[in-house]
């Protein structure tokens, strides 16, 4: 193959790999700020993204989805927290004054959300990722339940 049909083959070869949208994956940012986190994660629940959720929700080792690597574990995980979570708005709320500061590099965000008639409390933790940015790593799910279920009350 002549030098310049070599060329050609190579081009093509890697124009079709970056247009089929595989070869190497890019991912995306974490938001920049706390309340970016919740908000984007939020969006994520309301949408149906559970994809989104996955790369929203993590450690500080990283997203969920390169610490829980058993995707079936994790997708559960997830629908659970979409199906309790779903609501109409939301809004953040002040810390209350009692709120046990938590660990160096994440923060807890208090959050209020309301489906239909229904408001509940609910504490978000977000950590710091050491590439920047930041992603939810813990919910109250607890406090969310009654969104879900009306009747639900917490064991005592």
């Amino acid at each position: 193959m002549a030098p310049s049909h070599r060329f050609l083959a190579i081009a093509a070869i890697l124009t079709q790999s970056a247009c089929s949208g595989r070869g190497v994956r890019v991912s995306e940012p974490a938001p920049a700020a706390p309340e970016a986190a919740v908000t984007a994660f939020l969006a994520a629940v309301n949408s149906n993204d559970v994809a989104r959720m996955a790369r929203l929700w993590g450690t500080d080792r990283g997203p969920s989805t390169v610490v829980i690597r058993n995707t079936e574990e994790r997708e559960h995980r997830l629908v659970v927290m979409q199906r309790v979570l779903l609501h109409d708005a939301f809004q953040f709320l002040a810390a209350p004054s009692d709120q046990v500061a938590p660990a160096p590099g994440r923060r807890i965000l208090t959050v209020e959300l309301t489906r239909g008639d229904r408001r509940v409390t609910v504490p978000f933790t977000v950590v710091g990722q050491r590439a920047g940015g930041w992603i939810v790593e813990n919910i109250g799910l607890e406090a969310a339940m009654p969104l879900e279920n009306p009747r639900w009350s917490p064991s005592p």
